[in-house]
Parts: C-alpha cells; structure tokens; sequence
C-alpha cells in the first residue's frame, strides 16, 4: 500500500526497484525461453484444469506479459490491467473464476484490493492469488486479507507450477481449500533492504491509521487511501470507499466544499456538516505521477458545542442590559397611552375630530414603539443561518442606543452617538448584530471600570458599498501581547470572562460577509470598527 505523502512514494519506489524482480531481469527472459521449453512437463498438469476467466493485476509490464502468454497458452481466457483502479473498472464488465494481485502497487496495494474484492457480492466464490515480490519480507496472514494463495515472485519457471497449483485448487469450494502460508519461497532469501523498507512504511502505517485527523488521497477523482477516522466521518468502511469516484461516495456537502475556493485568514478552513460531524477541511495538491490531492478532515464538532453554550450564557448575561432597559422604555409609552386615552375618555364628548384624531396619533406612536421593544426581545433567539436584511443605519443603532442607555447611566458610562443622517442602509441579520453590538459595548463597559468621566462613543459612516460601525471608549486599553490573542478560543484576561465572546463575534459577523479590527493603545482607550456590505434602497 501507498500512504499518500511525497517521502513514501520514494519509499516505495524504492522497494519495488529492489524487489520487483529478485531473480534478476536476466532471469524473466531466460525463462520465457525455459517456458516454451518445459512446455511439454506442464500439458498435462494443464489437461485437467477447466477453462476460466482470469484477471493480472499487476503494475510491472513484464510480469503481465509472462501472465498473460503463459495462462493464454494454457487455454484461459486472460485479461491484464496495471492498477487497481483498471481492475475495479474492469469488473464491471467481467466476474472472472480467479484474480492474481501484486502485492505492492501505485496508488491503492494488493491487500486493501482483496478487502475491496471480498466485499462485493458477485466475487465471494472468486479465487484470490496475491503474487508478491517481498512475500519472505513481509511474512503476511494473507488469509485475514480474504485471500486464498500467497505466491513469491522468483524465477518464472518456478512461478508457473504454483499459479497451475492456483487454478487447480479454485476449483475445490474456497473452505476445503488448504493452501501453505508461502509458495515458491524455497530458492528465495530474504533482502536486509527490503525488510528496513516495509519496517518503515509500517511505522508511518501506524502513524495515519492512528491520527484524529481524517485522511483522504484522491488520484484525479479516485480514492486511493482512506484511514480509519475519515472513513468514520463518512459513515462507510474503507472497503465501500476505496477505488470509487467522489461522486458516488462522498456527501454533497463535502463535494462542494472541495469545489469552493480555500479560505482566507482570518476565516480559516471551511466547516461543514458530515453525519453528526462538525469538521473543517483542508486541502493540499501534491506534485507527483500522478499528482494527488490530500484531504485532512479535522472534528471540531466538541468545539462547536462549547462555542454554542457559551454563547447561550453570553445571550442570557445580555439579556439583563436588554431587559433593565426594556424596563424603563416600556413605562414612558404605557404612561402615555394611559394619560392620552384618560383625558380622550374624560373628554370625548366635547372634542372635535381633529382633536380626537390627534390623541388617538400619539397613542399609535407609542404603540409603535412598543412594538419595536417586542421585536427586539424575539432578536434574541438563538439562529444557525442570518437572514440578511436590509437595515436602517440610524435608525437601528438609535434604537439600540435607548435599550441600553438607562442600565449604562446607572453605571455613571456616558454614552454618546455620531449617526448619518443620509438614510444609509446596511446589509445584515439584526439579531446577530443586535447580539454583536452588545458583546463590544460590554466589553467597552469592562474597560472602563475605575476610569475618570467613562464614555462610550457609537458612531457610523460608509457607502453604498461598505459601511463601518465604531465603538470607541476611553477605557485602559489593551496591550499589543493581548490584541495579538484577542480572537483566539479561550483567550481572556478578565478574572471572569469566557475568552469566546470576540471569537463568537468574528463568526457571526463572518456569516454576514462582515469583519472586525480593534485597534487600542494602553491608558487610552480603544477603537472597535466593524465592516458590513452596504445596499441600496
């Protein structure tokens, strides 16, 4: 098997430049010759065999010459292919009695195709001969890979009495079947090199199957190796995923991940949804023949988890600014209400219409007002998706303004706004951003703590294309060791705080094709913008 990184590939170019052929080249040809001349010793053991489709896989072009000039000779039908991949491709097409495998090949190996094999309904009475060039290094159980014969590729003349041996006994049922651990070993000696070879590719072996990382190597639009936690992400065992295309194993999600452009920083690797996963992806493109595509597939779905509890807690800590102020905004329209339907009501009859009209108008204003106050509550429900909207500049920070101001002048913090007047309109969901705002003009308050004349400045600008909010504050400020940890997990240096409030603000403002930039100077203060695309009315 190939494990998909550039230093294994030399590896395994390596091992089989030194034990393709450890008899020699000279010695393929000599015995091609040998074949036609002991021809006469091998009919009759070939007289008995009946005629079956057979299938050589087998990347070295000699060897499925030989195969394939021998076993037709021998009066087979012979189909020959160089990789996995033209094998799995092939058996679309055929259900052939008996499969020789080469052990070690490009891309997907011998062993995880006779897993493959022994998979697929139609194949479960098929022979399976693995022919290998390091079978005496490698002392493989070649039973628990589903296979019925292991054969060591040595001098062809020996080859040819146990691939006949190979086709006598697959037609036996495959459980009465008694085959010795190795064939043809006996004039063989085990390579120092080759042993150090397999050693190390079974260390790295060890490493991928044991990552927390899925791991995933695509040839073109293949799949050539999977290890055992991207095959869990994916809800299906290697075997069903390995020499298939994309397409046909792959969720959707994840395929059009792939095709969408990687992420810049600071938005970091996609996240997407696989079964109950939550899992970012990454992908790199490795130069090579053929070139191949690693997919590293990381679970964050505990992650998730915490960022969402820890932002129902920090909605619950806001909900207190937003209900103290709902508190005072709702008495000042019902006082009016009752006063103006108090006086209408004492006086109904010794008003005109336009007087009536008049008091029944302030009423509907303050009834307008409440509505607003209703609706701001509902903004505080949790939500996966934004609703994008087009929102009032002005006229939302205004209104947000006067849900907190009471609960803020209680703490002596003096808040101020400098608001456009030009009807700018800003693309968002209101929810999160009520949420967002929130989250800054209490880490504003934070800093402000001890502080001489506390203010709070909220003001905005922009375009059609781009606008900006700012929050600034007069507070202690930040140091530059901090701003630098500002938007990592779990980052906080308050005695309290969660250290996930800016980073579930980056999210939030991310998923509205916003950003953030903070820029602070100790005993000074600090300066929060946030950019938001700007829309037309």
């Amino acid at each position: 098997m190939r494990y998909p990184f550039v230093f294994l590939w030399f590896l395994s170019g390596a091992l089989l430049v030194t034990t393709e052929f450890p008899f020699g080249i000279e010695g393929i040809f000599s015995d091609n010759r040998s074949t036609r001349a002991d021809g006469r010793h091998l009919q009759q053991a070939t007289v008995d065999i009946k005629r079956k489709k057979i299938l050589v896989v087998d990347n070295n072009p000699v060897i499925l010459k030989l195969m394939h000039e021998f076993l037709t000779r021998s009066g087979h039908d012979t189909t020959c292919v160089d990789d996995v991949f033209g094998c799995l491709d092939t058996l679309v097409e055929m259900t052939p009695d008996v499969i020789f495998i080469d052990l070690i090949m490009p891309g997907i190996g011998g062993d995880d195709l006779c897993r493959i094999l022994r998979n697929m309904d139609n194949l479960q009475n098929c022979y399976l001969a693995i022919v290998s060039a390091v079978a005496l290094e490698q002392q493989l159980d070649f039973r628990q890979l589903g296979a019925d014969a292991l054969i060591a590729k040595g001098p062809f003349s020996e080859m040819r009495r146990h691939i006949l041996q190979a086709l006598g006994d697959s037609e036996k049922p495959r459980r009465e079947i008694i085959v010795p651990a190795l064939q043809g070993a006996e004039n063989l000696h085990s390579r120092q090199i080759s042993r150090e070879l397999l050693q190390n590719n079974q260390h790295l072996k060890v490493i991928l199957e044991s990552m927390s990382q899925g791991i995933i190597e695509l040839l073109g639009v293949r799949i050539a190796y999977v290890n055992p936690k991207a095959a869990t992400f994916l809800g299906l065992p290697r075997e069903k995923l390995l020499g298939r295309h994309i397409s046909d194993s792959f969720p959707q999600a994840l395929l059009d991940a792939m095709a969408s452009p990687l992420p810049e920083p600071p938005s970091g690797p996609a996240s997407i949804q696989l079964n109950s996963y939550q899992v970012t992806l990454e992908h790199f493109n490795i130069a090579g023949k053929p070139p191949s595509t690693i997919l590293m597939l990381s679970d964050i779905t505990e992650r998730r988890q915490m960022e969402a509890v820890i932002e129902a807690a920090n909605l619950t800590k806001n909900l207190g600014y937003v209900f103290s102020g709902i508190r005072h905004e709702i008495g000042n329209p019902v006082n009016s209400i009752k006063m103006a339907l108090s006086v209408l009501q004492r006086n109904l009859g010794e008003y005109d219409r336009d007087t009536i009209a008049l008091f029944l108008d302030r009423s509907l204003q303050e009834v307008t007002r409440l509505e607003y106050l209703l609706k701001a509550l509902k903004n505080y429900s949790l939500f996966e998706r934004p609703v994008m909207q087009k929102l009032p500049v002005a006229e939302f920070l205004t209104d947000f303004i006067a849900l907190i101001r009471n609960d803020f002048e209680k703490q002596h913090i003096k808040i101020q706004h400098i608001l456009p007047d030009d009807g700018l309109l800003v693309l968002a969901d209101s929810r999160a951003l009520h949420h967002v705002m929130l989250n800054l003009i209490t880490n504003a308050a934070d800093a402000l703590c001890d502080c001489q004349n506390p203010q709070i400045i909220v003001s905005a600008g922009g375009s059609l294309e781009q606008v900006e909010i700012k929050v600034d504050d007069n507070g202690k400020g930040i140091s530059e060791t901090e701003q630098q940890n500002l938007f990592k997990p779990f980052f906080t240096s308050k005695p309290t705080g969660t250290g996930l409030g800016l980073v579930i603000v980056k999210k939030m403002l991310l998923a509205m094709n916003g950003r953030i930039a903070m820029e602070s100077y100790q005993g000074m203060g600090t300066t929060v913008t946030l950019t938001l695309p700007g829309v037309e009315r």
